[in-house]
């Protein structure tokens, strides 16, 4: 119909067609990857839905490996408000308030730990390599005896093994894994109990006398070792100076 009514004004369609195709373009380049980042948004919160209001959720990139401690990402935030283009965040820690846009994040890793079920905490002990195996069985033993015993904080020992035996330091690590009845979105019950169940397996090991203790440090294995020996017998044979 435009087309038909340019004809009969004696217009050159073409010419008005090339210049839109020209400015679309232009558009084109210029928001397509703002607009393809909103729609992305937009299709997280609608269909992913990757949290809900009050979860709390940890956000990295997509090729970040988790961290040693417990939680593996502990860097985390509350879901305070959200909408289709923009999502509210309180961060744990300090209280801080933040505002991201969702496009932003849609390509992220989101870790939800109000959807994780039943937290997993991991620790080292330190033994003396002396260690036998039955005294690494009593400490087993009375792990799961003091996991039966609060059965409203502790469901499970998931493993307990030996990772490291450093016989030059006369140390051997035993890694524990015990499994919280509550998730991560409770992240202080859970950390409180984890520093309660250590501090419990460390008296059983002063206990049994297989609690590793640190040597102090001497002051020519931290200074002196590195010095060429004859700097070191040359600070030996040195008179000290008496106090004028």
């Amino acid at each position: 119909l435009a087309l038909g009514v340019m004809t009969i004004l004696k217009m050159n369609p073409w010419t008005l067609l090339v210049s839109m195709s020209t400015i679309l373009v232009s558009f084109a380049f210029a928001f397509g990857p703002s607009l393809a980042q909103i729609v992305e948004g937009c299709i997280m919160i609608a269909i992913r839905r990757p949290f809900d209001l009050g979860d709390r959720i940890a956000i990295a990139d997509a090729s970040q490996r988790p961290q040693d401690g417990d939680p593996g990402y502990n860097a985390t935030w509350l879901v305070e408000d959200c909408n289709l283009f923009t999502t509210t965040l309180r961060l744990s820690k300090s209280n801080e308030i933040a505002t991201v846009k969702n496009g932003t994040i849609a390509d992220k890793k989101i870790i939800n730990h109000n959807r994780s079920e039943r937290a997993v905490v991991n620790f080292v002990l330190s033994l003396k390599s002396t260690v036998t195996h039955e005294e690494a069985t009593i400490v087993k033993s009375a792990i799961e005896k003091h996991i039966v015993d609060n059965p409203r904080i502790w469901a499970q020992l998931v493993n307990f093994r030996i990772i490291d035996v450093d016989p030059s330091s006369e140390l051997t690590k035993i890694s524990v894994r015990v499994q919280h009845i509550r998730t991560w979105q409770d992240m202080l019950p859970v950390l409180t109990a984890r520093g309660d169940l250590i501090k419990f397996c460390t008296e059983v090991l002063i206990r049994l006398n297989i609690h590793y203790e640190d040597k102090p440090a001497v002051i020519n294995d931290v200074y002196v070792r590195e010095l060429p020996e004859e700097c070191i017998s040359g600070m030996i044979s040195q008179p000290v100076l008496s106090n004028m």
